[in-house]
């Protein structure tokens, strides 16, 4: 059974993915489309090069293990750096270009300047990535193709309309990083883990530039989680997984295992649904209506060449 996938933002809360993508493949489902944003593009960019779950898992771990946030000579404006992240990527991704993957896939980011959706699928896969994930302010903005980009989640957290887009004929599957546990009482934790003793670390969390980051993060957070819901309502993916993993800081430490159990148990959930919305009566369907009504490119896109 053949479907397309929409994954969204949330920072370390993308290794819930991981377990989406597991619990798929579990079920026999071919992906034959990825669009990614955020984290959703840099687990969507590694998975659509042909690397395992368990690869992506141990890049995960190893991001964790290291992060490193430190700023190279000629990063743009940000508190945070890449290295940690572009080593890994480097090592991953290496030269490979969009051509060069296996399974089709879109990034998005947002121009800076023109406050366009930019859809990435041409060049270099690991620029796109870094785009895509350049939350701003916390990470340096990228340069590509003469434009200069930000997080794609900044204006549009789960890209159904971009996974739609580019397989009309197949059902969408989006993946929503922003569902509360249950029972969980909502807080604002650290965005980001500081090391040390707990004495110290909670005198370091009290200094004034460590509460504004907070609050600033915690601003995204709720816009993202409202444009995420107002996107799905708007247009309408055919299955929606939400991972219950909406606490968690996008960049605290976690417990990776943790994290892409509830991303599994989450899609295990939806498994009939999405059965139902990729059998073949309803591919023609959807086929036969896109033929007959299909859905121009928005004009707040922009494709982004190399």
């Amino acid at each position: 059974m053949e479907i397309t996938l929409a994954l969204g933002g949330g920072g370390v809360r993308g290794m819930a993915h991981i377990g989406v993508l597991r619990a798929l493949e579990d079920n026999d489902f071919e992906v034959k489309a990825i669009a990614g944003t955020s984290a959703g593009g840099l687990v969507g960019a590694v998975y659509a090069a042909g690397f395992s779950t368990e690869k992506i898992e141990a890049a995960f771990r190893e991001m964790d293990k290291h992060r490193s946030f430190q700023r190279k000579q000629g990063d743009k404006p940000s508190i945070l750096g890449m290295s940690g992240i572009t080593k890994i990527l480097s090592e991953l991704l290496a030269d490979r270009t969009f051509d060069d993957l296996e399974i089709p896939f879109a990034a998005t980011a947002v121009s800076l300047y023109t406050g366009k959706e930019s859809i990435l699928r041409k060049g270099k896969v690991i620029d796109a990535v870094k785009a895509t994930i350049a939350i701003p302010g916390v990470f340096p903005s990228q340069e590509i193709g003469g434009r200069v980009l930000i997080d794609g989640g900044v204006l549009d957290p789960v890209p159904v309309q971009v996974a739609r887009w580019m397989r009309p004929e197949l059902p969408v599957v989006a993946v929503i990083l922003h569902k509360l546990p249950e029972g969980y009482e909502e807080e604002i934790p650290l965005p980001i883990a500081i090391p040390g003793p707990t004495s110290i670390v909670e005198r370091l969390s009290q200094l004034r530039p460590v509460q504004a980051f907070k609050i600033f993060t915690r601003s995204i957070e709720v816009t993202s989680k409202h444009l995420s819901e107002l996107s799905m309502k708007l247009y309408k993916p055919e299955v929606i997984i939400s991972p219950r993993v909406g606490n968690i800081g996008i960049l605290q430490e976690v417990d990776t295992e943790e994290m892409i159990r509830a991303g599994f148990e989450a899609t295990e959930e939806t498994i009939k649904e999405i059965k139902s919305e990729a059998n073949w009566m309803r591919r023609i369907q959807r086929k036969v209506r896109h033929s007959f009504n299909p859905e121009p490119i928005p004009e707040f896109w922009e494709d982004v060449d190399e």
